[in-house]
């Protein structure tokens, strides 16, 4: 399979936007599990807000490894979803 640049806008505008989703998601993942305040003062909290610009890069660097946009627009909306359903499920249960 040879990669191609020809859908860069819509490869480019998936990893923007669903990869914000997707490390925003992330970060409150790892914010429930390590029981964080959510006060930007604290070591954790300023932890958890590199970690989502570290994960946002991934699937912005990743994005033109999809053979078409529509392609990385459901690979990564999917995950994104995913990941904001495991937030959500956690966060009932951490209560």
């Amino acid at each position: 399979m040879k990669l191609d640049n020809r859908e860069w806008k819509g490869k480019l505008s998936a990893g923007v936007i669903a990869g914000a989703g997707l490390a925003l998601g992330a970060m409150g993942i790892a914010g429930l599990l390590c029981h964080t305040t959510g006060s930007p003062m604290t070591l954790s909290a300023q932890a958890l807000l590199w970690q989502a610009t570290f994960i946002w890069i991934v699937p912005v660097c990743a994005c033109f490894l999809f053979p078409s946009g529509r392609r990385a627009w459901t690979g990564l909306g999917s995950s994104c979803v995913l990941v904001w359903l495991l937030f959500l499920i956690l966060k009932n249960v951490m209560r």
